[in-house]
């Protein structure tokens, strides 16, 4: 080793070394008492256990017996200094020796305990038993702490958080400026800020009672119900669309507007509960309660080509049951699916127990054709929403059609005592009239890959088998005994074993067919062991017509010897079209001498035709057809005629007569407005008549069922209520007042949303690995207030908003940033950048642009072109929502799981794949870039700019801009703030609007987007 190195490594362990003699030799940053049951073990058991516990013992040590650490060497009792144990916890990040060596090393106040601890003797009592752990013992109400400053609690809450406090002789921040709590409150309760005439009057009276009496108003505001359901649409995973490769839109958002019409009506907790998880098991359940059920209809559904109904659904039930386990109990239950929990008291077999209460209902998927498949389909089921206007004019408009085809049929009646005559002249007609007759297919070939096809009974031929191939060409050998032949007609038709019927093969459902050959053949093979074909005649065509050719791609494209052009249809997919190819001379087509069509498909991404029918036409090809049907009777004698064709030559005359066409444009133009007044639907929950058979999944997986099981809830909770074994019993399971988990959870989440760390940090999980909480007895009493009072959120979050902790001023104490660095003693007030969809909210309302309209279908509003332009699934053209939609509130922005909505994934909000129970909050240089580039913002800072000329273009320029920087961040600018904006306002002296500048850096800035 050189010099060097020896001197680097020698520095390195000094530093080191140095490092930890400092901290275990320092004052302790606590002065409360160590208690290995309540400090000490809890780190042991989520931190050490892992790796030195029980099941495993790396490099021999064990740690979860007294004897075992203590005989271990790894403490030495009295002296911090030479205890290994607390050298390899205070290690760097990374390094190889740290402690534990999976997972976040310890937190400063962790380290602090054990430090303590082993200062203190390394006490572990003889006496010393493994209590249950604290999140499954039912919560009751503590009695409140005393304090010593007992003038600054206002509420309960403040007298466990002021005890704490005291403990580590630490003093509560003041009481925020009144534009800032003000502005914290709107922000919290509505998700928007308060207009500057609301700031003032609350700073010319900042009292108790004031704000006590805005408090009231906020919680009775509609958009409370907007700004909380945000974070439980995130829990429930709700999207408009399915998700996976084939991320088609599906109608759920009447779920989104019951929820926030549930907050908004301060439904109990434990209703909102019942209602989402069984609201259709409920007696004489009404629609509300039926939507209620989407909660656990916005399950992701994977509807590609190929997969496999059953365990798509199976997935989505597992998604229910980790959902519930996540929302409710706060709890990994997903561990549960292959083993025991390693961790906590859960076991596989409660796993599929609980599972076995979500497997009973209509799946949302299924094969359209059993034989196919590629045929797999959303299906739902959907339930029609009640709309009375709406159904009211359809009911009207149905009543004016049934008039109009009254009068309609007795036009017909007027046409038919005329028929007899009219009916002799057809003969010219039908002379003349072009009539295809289908060609019988005596043999078939694909290039590709197909696996199979099926010869239907209309003649038509269904490609069969897995994914098509990216590339097919397919030959056809076909006859018919037909004489004058004056054209080849291609039908491609639909199927439901296609995607959404098709006519394609694939997920766009769209075909290229890029050459069209025709060739009459003699002596052709039909059958093993036929002769070769002796003779081909290739036949030439004049023209090609269609039912409908896409742009660039005209149905010519298919006979002009061009392998680069093609015939195609996009975007009339999901109808049946026809292409004809008319002859350069009229052929006679006997049975000896088929012919060899075929069908060149090479464009590439599986543009294939799915099912196609080919057939000859005889006649002219450019004159009226007249259906096979009506020449026949019309070349019978009146007498002749049964009723059927009698009644087959009116209709046919009556589409034909030009008398009709009034009538005909008035009834389609009335069933199109029919058509658009039919109801809107949504997700539910349905149960099954006959429960299916539960089992647990060896290793997790459903292809191995083990041992069956029954509907059951873990043992370790309390006992399941009596009653049927289907999802409402579970509901009521879950919200008993016995549960130890739901109501700590619950508040657990509405904290986290106010501070911005719940009294337990990792909310969704409760368990041993999970963080213990900050202030036990404060969740044990916010637990049982909740339930005492009714199970009332906003009950509950006007005593936490009322509450002097609440209102602490967000500013950082110097003492603090080594004590509490991430504010979990409560010494201050918090501070944290808003959510994405707040975001969007604040500078919307900033700007004077927000709509406030509620409910209805998710809005469009600006993103960048072709985001949504993917492979698979249906292809859809993002139109931006018209007028002030596009405005309305971020909870409201349509979410397609494939391609959220770009502005909100840069501040952190997730596709909905998944139940979300925290965002992460991040820091990005795309987040500048999507406030100082987005179309939204920039519309934005323009609206305010036009906003400050509306209502302060008479003031001076700092009264302008004092006024735009107060609605941005409800207060005033001091000297040095307005010095720098005056300088940007004059830079941009010589731009059409100085005053965008202003407004786009105000929108920008840090304090703008952070709720402080």
């Amino acid at each position: 080793m050189s010099l060097l190195k020896l001197l680097h490594v020698v520095l390195v362990g000094f530093l080191i070394t140095t490092s930890f003699a400092s901290l275990v030799a320092a004052e302790p940053a606590s002065t409360r008492t160590v208690e290995f049951a309540k400090d000490v073990y809890p780190i042991l058991q989520r931190s050490c256990f892992e790796c030195h516990g029980a099941e495993k013992q790396e490099a021999g040590l064990r740690l979860d017996r007294r004897n075992d650490l203590l005989e271990s060497g790894s403490v030495e009792p009295g002296n911090p200094q030479e205890s290994e144990l607390l050298r390899r916890v205070v290690l760097p990040r990374g390094h190889d020796e740290i402690m534990p060596a999976i997972g976040d090393p310890l937190s400063a106040s962790q380290v602090d305990a054990l430090r303590r601890w082993i200062a203190g003797g390394a006490v572990w009592p003889e006496t010393f038993v493994v209590a249950q752990h604290w999140a499954y013992v039912a919560p009751r109400r503590p009695a409140l702490p005393d304090v010593r400053d007992t003038a600054w609690p206002q509420s309960p809450i403040d007298h466990f958080v002021l005890h704490r406090l005291e403990a580590e002789n630490l003093t509560p921040a003041p009481k925020a400026r009144p534009e800032k709590l003000i502005r914290r409150l709107y922000l919290d309760l509505i998700g928007l800020p308060p207009t500057p005439g609301e700031v003032e009057a609350f700073v010319r009276d900042p009292s108790r009672q004031q704000y006590e009496s805005i408090v009231d108003s906020l919680l009775s505001r509609p958009q409370f119900g907007e700004r909380w359901a945000r974070p439980w649409l995130d829990l429930a995973r709700y999207a408009d669309s399915h998700g996976f490769q084939r991320d088609n839109f599906r109608d759920i958002w009447a779920y989104r507007d019951w929820v926030i019409n549930a907050l908004n009506d301060d439904m109990p907790f434990d209703q909102f509960t019942i209602e989402q998880v069984a609201g259709d098991l409920l007696p004489a359940a009404t629609a509300s309660q039926k939507i209620a059920t989407g909660f656990h209809r916005c399950t992701p559904t994977n509807v590609e080509a190929g997969s496999l109904p059953e365990e798509t659904r199976i997935e989505q039930v597992i998604d229910r049951v980790n959902t519930t386990g996540a929302v409710w109990l706060g709890t990994t239950l997903e561990c549960c699916q292959c083993h025991d929990h390693k961790y906590d008291p859960f076991t596989t077999e409660e796993y599929y127990q609980l599972l076995a209460y979500f497997n009973n209902t209509v799946q949302e998927a299924d094969r359209a054709n059993p034989k196919q498949p590629s045929s797999i389909k959303f299906q739902g089921p959907s339930m029609p929403l009640e709309d009375p206007p709406r159904d009211q004019q359809r009911v009207e408009l149905q009543r004016q059609l049934d008039d109009l085809k009254s009068q309609q049929q007795q036009r017909r009646e007027e046409l038919s005592a005329g028929l007899d005559e009219w009916g002799e002249g057809l003969s010219e007609l039908i002379a003349q009239s072009p009539q295809a007759h289908t060609l019988e297919v005596i043999e078939f070939e694909s290039e590709g890959t197909t696996d199979s096809y099926e010869r239907l009974d209309d003649g038509s031929i269904l490609l069969q088998g897995g994914d098509p191939p990216d590339k097919d060409q397919y030959r056809v050998v076909a006859t018919a005994q037909v004489p004058r032949v004056t054209a080849i007609r291609l039908d491609v038709m639909l199927d439901e074993s296609l995607p959404d019927s098709g006519p394609g093969r694939n997920e766009r459902r769209n075909f290229v067919l890029n050459d069209f050959q025709v060739e009459r053949v003699a002596n052709a093979g039909v059958g093993a062991g036929a002769d070769t074909v002796e003779r081909k005649q290739t036949l030439s065509f004049s023209a090609a017509k269609a039912s409908f050719s896409q742009k660039n791609y005209p149905v010519a494209g298919a006979i002009d010897d061009d392998p680069k052009s093609g015939w195609a249809i996009s975007p009339q997919q999901g109808k049946p079209h026809w292409a004809t190819f008319v002859l350069d001379e009229p052929i006679e087509l006997a049975a000896d001498r088929p012919l060899a069509i075929t069908m060149t498909q090479h464009f590439g991404r599986a543009l294939t035709i799915g099912r196609f029918k080919l057939s000859v036409v005889t006649g002219d090809v450019d004159a009226e057809a007249v259906p096979e049907v009506i020449a026949r009777a019309a070349r019978k004698s009146p007498a002749e005629r049964s009723d059927k064709e009698r009644k087959t030559l009116v209709q046919y005359r009556v589409e034909r007569d030009k008398a009709f066409n009034a009538l005909d444009k008035q009834i389609a133009q009335l069933q199109k407005q029919i058509k658009q007044l039919t109801p809107d639907t949504t997700l539910v929950m349905i149960e099954l008549d006959q429960p299916r058979t539960s089992a647990v999944f060896e290793r997790g997986d459903y292809r191995t069922p083990g041992d069956p099981v029954q509907p059951g809830t873990p043992a370790v909770l309390h006992p399941c209520p009596d009653g049927p074994e289907d999802r409402l019993t579970l509901a009521r399971w879950l919200v008993s007042r016995d549960n130890p988990l739901v109501a700590r959870v619950t508040v657990n989440r509405w904290w986290m949303e106010l501070f911005g760390a719940g009294i337990v940090t990792t909310p969704e999980d409760f368990g041993i690995k999970g963080e213990s909480p900050s202030h036990p007895q404060l969740l044990d009493w916010l637990a049982v207030e909740l339930m005492d009072k009714g199970w009332s959120m906003k009950r509950l979050l006007k005593t936490i908003v009322t509450s002097a902790t609440y209102q602490h001023s967000s500013n950082v104490r110097y003492e603090l940033r080594d004590v509490d660095p991430e504010n979990r003693l409560l010494a201050r007030g918090p501070r944290f950048r808003m959510d994405a969809e707040m975001i969007r909210d604040n500078a919307l309302a900033i700007a004077g642009l927000l709509s406030l309209r509620q409910h209805g279908p998710s809005i469009r509003p600006y993103q960048p072109d072709g985001v949504w332009s993917k492979v698979g699934g249906e292809a859809y053209d993002y139109e931006v929502s018209p007028g002030g939609e596009r405005h309305r509130r971020g909870i409201y922005v349509v979410v397609k799981r494939g391609s959220p909505y770009p502005s909100f994934i840069n501040f952190d909000a997730t596709a909905r794949l998944a139940c979300t129970v925290k965002r992460s909050r991040t820091n990005t240089p795309l987040q500048a870039l999507t406030l100082l580039n987005d179309p939204v913002y920039v519309e934005a800072a323009q609206a305010l700019s036009s906003r400050i000329a509306a209502e302060r273009g008479d003031a001076s320029i700092d009264d302008q801009i004092e006024f735009a920087f107060q609605l941005c961040t409800a207060r005033q600018p001091n000297a040095s703030e307005l010095a720098t904006l005056r300088h940007l306002y004059r830079q941009q002296s010589d731009s059409a609007d100085p005053m965008y500048g202003v407004t786009t850096a105000l929108l920008n800035l840090h304090e703008t987007i952070t709720k402080d």
